[in-house]
Order: structure tokens, then sequence, then C-alpha cells
């Protein structure tokens, strides 16, 4: 299984990814910035490599916001069945945002990484 990880803190990323290889995604691949998540996604839908099996997105990208990765996700009937969870320091009052946007879950990092591992635990098991 193939993971998407878009998080734009260093520290954060090796988390994520940590979480990931316990729930057994066999890869990560991170992103830094909605940018250039949007182009690894576009050729993943162009078939120039494979999509990921999941994506765990940060709203909080520094100057740029995960927003715009959502909507873009959203947007494109392939990705929008591929599982999103947002994984992000900003508050509840953006989780009925993404509660439209259809996310898969919606983790404040402050819960702390447990509760990350378990939701790419269930992702992966509801793939498998």
């Amino acid at each position: 299984m193939q993971l998407l990880v878009i998080e734009d803190q260093p520290s954060d990323l090796r988390i994520a990814a940590k979480a990931a290889e316990s729930s057994g995604y066999s890869h990560v691949e991170a992103r830094s910035t909605a940018g250039s998540a949007k182009v690894f996604l576009e050729d993943g839908l162009e078939g120039k490599q494979p999509l990921p099996d999941a994506v765990v997105l940060d709203l909080d990208l520094g100057y740029e916001s995960g927003f715009e990765l959502l909507r873009f996700w959203h947007g494109h009937p392939r990705l929008s069945k591929i599982p999103i969870i947002v994984w992000t320091v900003l508050g509840d009052e953006h989780r009925e945002i993404c509660g439209l946007f259809k996310v898969t879950a919606y983790i404040s990092k402050t819960d702390g990484p447990a509760v990350l591992r378990e939701a790419l635990s269930n992702v992966n098991r509801a793939a498998s």
C-alpha cells in the first residue's frame, strides 16, 4: 500500500511515516506543498505513476492551504475515491468543512500519533 503525505513540518512527516509503516503501508511518498502534491496526483491520473492508496493531508502548509488540495481531490472522481485523512493543528471549526468534502477522517495533531495510526490501520484494513 502506498501513502501520500502532504506535510510541511519535517518532524510531523516523520511521525506520519512511522504511523504509516506500523499500519502496513509499504511506501510513503511525501510532498511539502499543495502544489507539488497536485502535480504528483495529476501524474497519477495521467498514468505516469500509480495513484496512492490513501492520503494524509495537513491543512496548514505554511503559506499554502491544504484546502486547495482538498478541492482538487474532491473535484476528480478517481481521486475522491482515495481515502483522505486530514491531520492538522487547525481547530474543530474546520471539521465541518472537511465533512462537506467527505474526508475519511479528521484528526487533530494534538490527539497524538496513536489516533493517526488507528485511522491509517482502518483505511488499510478496509482496502484489504
